[in-house]
């Protein structure tokens, strides 16, 4: 019996010693019989070898079926044990410990580098084997755990809406998650390092002031503080958001300071609708108000006119006093016009809707808009094609931009500019649910209270007539806001959109009716999210889900029908179906293999590459209609 089968014979026997755990080891060792020694001792403990290998090309080939490799760090081959040791820690994930003789300091600071497990110097004891396996695998196992927990930790971390900035308690960033990025306009990569108040800049709403950095007062209280007082953070590009939050200190187990967390969240939708509903209510209670005041005094308007009437019978020619009685009966007309106003601001308005264009409304308003105007201010007017149909009573539309047009132009200096624009927005109330006609009224001129400027005017050419304009919004679903800043006002107009698809499509400007195109898809999200691109780029989209919805609603549109995008398995028969209606219908296949044709689109594609490849085809095809006499041989060599 060798000297380590008598070491392990009698390290068997005692009890206290013997191995709980088993575990795969493989041993990385190109001294032979050193390397038998070790394994049999490693059996002894109840251990399993994996194998006995010479070199680094061998120790990495057979380290994925072991626990643990005890690798020696003098061994045979160009590499030694601490390249092999990196290489198997990169690709395997396998805890080393190192099996040396040597104990010097540069071998040592070479060793650190591949991060061991454990470091035991030759000859081995029976103790120091034992231990540094078992520890070698427990801290591998904490290891991973941790690097799960942080894996966790990191994803939840990057996936919250809310931005969180986590501060050492040197006052410099060290992690930002995806919301931070977006909020402050920084790269975490740039932003690591930063001081806070450079990278995320918060500013009190009321004063302007900036807040600077909150972090020194968690610190202080050693307690979260809320930070919910009208904030604003300025992004890198000068963006502003509302934003309210807390910022909490961190310490550890022995209450050390660690650092701080700021979390920020966008509440600008939730002022947003906060503004509203305070102007809403204003308008409102001014406006019931207004017509218990104009009930009021139309009586005693009534009464001053109809005595002032009976005088000037009675007075008969006196001229003295029927001039009087003229500049009296003036004044009871002008005051029964304010309180018909003021009747007119409390009432309910009577609403006709119908489906228009909001640019339709536009066009026929350019030129009173510009008579409004007149020379002394710079009108322009810019309708978008996509700007879409509203409901509503075209009458009380535009009564809503005369009277914001007329605020404008008598506010604005001579030879400023009044830019109008339309187009699309989303009320962030209604982000996610529905999309507005917007119209947009803009002016080098900053109104002083922009939050004030639709509530009721004693004095003043549009003393009411913006306050009209609001309630008319409100009783069609919309919404009037103004934002000011020194470059000038912003005034808004957002009503509510139709259904397209139940309704003739927009006029598009300038190009005559816009093209309708009929998708099919199963996926809603994608419908949804094509539905919005195409209308944007002035397309009117049908949407089915499937071949039967494709030709039902194709049956039941009153208009021109110009293009099919399909599945290759439903072009087919849907086109079977739609022919006899619509003759002229062309079709776009997305396909899965190659494509062997520019009416195939091969997926996956992006929704640009989509509509590009829908204006090739309508282009293509209205240039074959008015190309005269194009014999078959030439329509099909255009078509190819």
């Amino acid at each position: 019996m060798n000297p380590g089968q008598n070491f392990a014979c009698l390290f068997l026997k005692g009890k206290s010693m013997q191995a709980v755990n088993s575990y795969k080891v493989l041993v990385v060792e190109d001294e032979g019989l050193i390397a038998h020694d070790i394994a049999t001792r490693l059996e002894a403990l109840g251990h399993q070898v994996v194998a006995t290998v010479a070199t680094a090309e061998e120790a990495v080939e057979q380290a994925a079926g072991a626990d643990v490799v005890l690798m020696d760090i003098r061994i045979d081959g160009p590499r030694d044990g601490i390249v092999a040791a990196q290489e198997v820690r990169a690709r395997h994930h396998v805890p080393v410990v190192f099996l040396t003789a040597h104990a010097d300091r540069a071998t040592l600071e070479r060793a650190k580098a591949a991060e061991p497990f454990g470091y035991i110097t030759k000859p081995l004891g029976p103790a120091s084997l034992h231990t540094s396996i078992e520890l070698a695998v427990y801290k591998h196992r904490m290891e991973r755990q941790l690097e799960e927990q942080e894996a966790w930790y990191r994803t939840t971390l990057a996936s919250v809406a809310e931005a969180v900035v986590v501060v050492d308690n040197f006052g410099r960033i060290r992690t930002l998650n995806r919301a931070a990025e977006a909020f402050s306009g920084w790269i975490a990569a740039n932003a690591i390092g930063q001081r806070l108040e450079s990278v995320v800049r918060l500013v009190e709403e009321e004063s302007g002031h900036d807040l600077g950095d909150p972090a020194p007062l968690a610190v202080l209280r050693g307690a979260p503080v809320p930070l919910d007082h009208g904030l604003r953070l300025i992004s890198r590009s000068g963006r502003e958001i509302a934003v309210e939050g807390t910022v909490a200190p961190v310490r550890s187990a022995s209450e050390n300071l660690l650092g701080v967390v700021l979390t920020l969240r966008d509440v600008s939708t939730r002022r947003w609708e906060e503004r509203q509903l305070r102007q809403a209510q204003r308008v409102e209670a001014a406006g019931r108000l207004a017509a218990q005041i104009s009930a009021e005094y139309a009586s005693l308007v009534q009464i001053i006119r109809s005595r002032t009437a009976l005088l000037a019978r009675q007075l008969g020619d006196y001229a003295p006093a029927q001039n009087a009685l003229e500049e009296i009966r003036a004044a009871a007309i002008a005051a029964e016009e304010v309180t018909e106003k003021l009747a007119g601001l409390g009432a309910r308005h009577l609403v006709q809707p119908e489906i228009v264009s909001l640019n339709a409304i536009l066009r026929r308003m350019s030129k009173p808009i510009e008579m409004a105007a007149g020379s002394r201010v710079i009108t322009a007017i810019q309708p978008e094609p996509g700007a879409g149909r509203i409901k509503a009573d075209p009458s009380q539309i535009e009564q809503v931009i005369m009277n914001l047009v007329l605020h404008a132009c008598a506010v604005i200096p001579e030879g400023g500019r009044l830019l109008i624009q339309s187009g699309r927005a989303e009320a962030p109330r209604h982000r996610a649910l529905a999309s507005f006609a917007a119209f947009r009224l803009t002016y080098a001129i900053a109104e002083p209270d922009p939050d004030h400027l639709f509530d009721p005017a004693g004095s003043g050419q549009d003393g009411l007539a913006l306050s009209l304009a609001h309630s008319i919004a409100a009783e069609h679903g919309g919404y009037l806001t103004a934002r000011s800043n020194s470059e000038g006002t912003r005034i808004e107009l957002l009503l509510p959109h139709v259904n397209e698809e139940s309704h003739p499509p927009e006029l598009a400007s300038g190009a005559g009716q816009s093209r309708t195109v009929l998708l099919v898809d199963g996926r809603d999200r994608v419908r949804a999210q094509l539905h919005k691109f195409f209308e944007s780029a002035g397309y009117n989209l049908l949407e089915a889900s499937d071949r039967e919805e494709a030709a039902a609603l194709g049956q039941v549109h009153e208009g021109i029908l110009d293009l099919l995008i399909a599945d290759a398995a439903d072009t087919d028969p849907i086109l079977s179906e739609l022919r006899a209606k619509h003759p002229d219908l062309d079709v776009l296949t997305m396909v899965d293999l190659p494509e062997t044709s520019p009416r195939e689109i091969r997926r996956p594609f992006t929704q640009q590459a989509l509509l590009e490849r829908t204006a090739s085809l309508l282009e293509r095809r209205e240039a074959l209609r008015v190309t005269p006499a194009a014999s078959p041989i030439e329509m099909e060599i255009q078509t190819e």
